[in-house]
């Protein structure tokens, strides 16, 4: 299948709505790519948390000077600058940071392959994150130890939330959580994994993962994307990665895979076929990787700011979907991930590398705790 190119002018467009997209939920503050005159801020993408501090003060009649912390360890870029399509192509800016001030979420955008249009780029380091399914009260429906939405006690620490997958019965696959499954977890197909430590992998369901009592959480759908570092040989069959609206190649869709090191990265874009999916998150350095859902109305990512209120922070979106930036406070109909800090205390406690509960941080035993 031969790759389609947009069309400039639906090009400048589609900038222009990432842009857009990539805003505060309030329209405090906006960032991303841009060219011309008055755009020097969104084009650098230089989003620190010293700069969010300031924001906020601003938005709440505060004069005040942003508080300084440490240097902020951004991952080196993804595009050579004598090779960038647009300003800032492949530069990391910090989306989410952890109780330290340090960036566990960044984000970039690249062009991604097949189309001008830039995709959104998040990448979450493992070591400092706690990954949870959530279901949607309708898919997979029915009651489960998680919530269907993310109520303000259980927000503190709270780093990113990204969409689910297919509807189930078209995901190929099962959904199981806290020793509940609704459909089979089949072997052969990908799967979301989430261990009762909190950490967070992408794989085969029977090959790279499996159930023992580690795994508390399993969201599968169809096969990989990228395995083994190479994108699948039929990445081009349509019938493969889901059906679209009106029968189109270039839909809204976004995935989810791991790095070689196992941090997590998470692609959006909303003119995208298969391949460009798949070629945005091998770049983004996917080893294994998994499309989420597609069309317009499903794919989204979400971080969340917390320098105004840690127990409360303030969510905004990176990408370009119509969704708004508070989509999971609410009841949501669609299963999701939410992505905490592990140097916040989250739901009253924290829990050690086997899942039990602790008060607080243990700074004795040397076990790593998941908050």
């Amino acid at each position: 299948m031969r790759a389609r190119w947009v069309p400039v002018a639906a090009v400048g467009a589609a900038v222009a709505a990432a842009v857009g997209g990539a805003v505060w939920a309030h329209g405090g503050i906006g960032f991303g790519i841009g060219t011309g005159s008055g755009s020097a801020a969104a084009a650098s993408g230089a989003l620190t948390s010293s700069s969010l501090r300031h924001g906020h003060a601003a938005e709440h009649g505060v004069n005040q000077t942003a508080t300084a912390l440490p240097s902020l360890a951004l991952q080196a870029p993804l595009v050579p600058t004598a090779q960038r399509s647009f300003t800032g192509e492949g530069e990391w800016r910090a989306l989410a940071a952890d109780s330290h001030g340090q960036p566990v979420v960044q984000g970039t955008m690249l062009r991604a392959g097949g189309s001008s249009v830039p995709v959104a780029i998040a990448w979450i380091r493992q070591a400092a994150a706690r990954f949870e399914l959530h279901p949607g009260y309708a898919q997979p429906g029915g009651t489960w130890s998680q919530p269907d939405m993310l109520p303000r006690e259980s927000r503190s620490g709270l780093l990113a939330t990204w969409n689910g997958g297919f509807l189930m019965g078209d995901s190929g696959g099962g959904f199981f959580l806290d020793g509940k499954q609704y459909g089979p977890l089949v072997p052969g197909v990908a799967a979301e994994v989430f261990h009762r430590d909190g950490s967070f992998t992408v794989g085969v369901w029977g090959r790279d993962v499996k159930m023992d009592p580690t795994v508390v959480g399993v969201r599968q759908q169809r096969q990989l994307m990228i395995d083994g570092g190479r994108i699948a040989g039929n990445i081009d069959s349509l019938n493969t990665w889901g059906i679209t609206d009106g029968g189109a190649t270039y839909v809204r869709r976004s995935g989810v895979g791991v790095t070689a090191g196992g941090d997590v990265v998470f692609a959006l874009g909303p003119v995208m076929s298969p391949r460009s999916l798949a070629t945005a998150l091998q770049q983004a350095g996917a080893v294994r990787a998994m499309e989420l859902d597609i069309n317009i109305s499903w794919p989204s990512f979400m971080a969340y700011d917390s320098s105004v209120d840690p127990l409360d922070p303030r969510p905004f979106k990176w990408g370009d979907y119509p969704r708004p930036a508070e989509r999971y406070f609410s009841h949501s109909a669609r299963d999701f991930v939410a992505v905490y800090s592990r140097t916040a205390v989250s739901h009253g406690g924290c829990v050690d590398a086997t899942g039990a509960a602790r008060p607080q941080p243990g700074r004795s035993t040397g076990a790593p705790l998941a908050c």
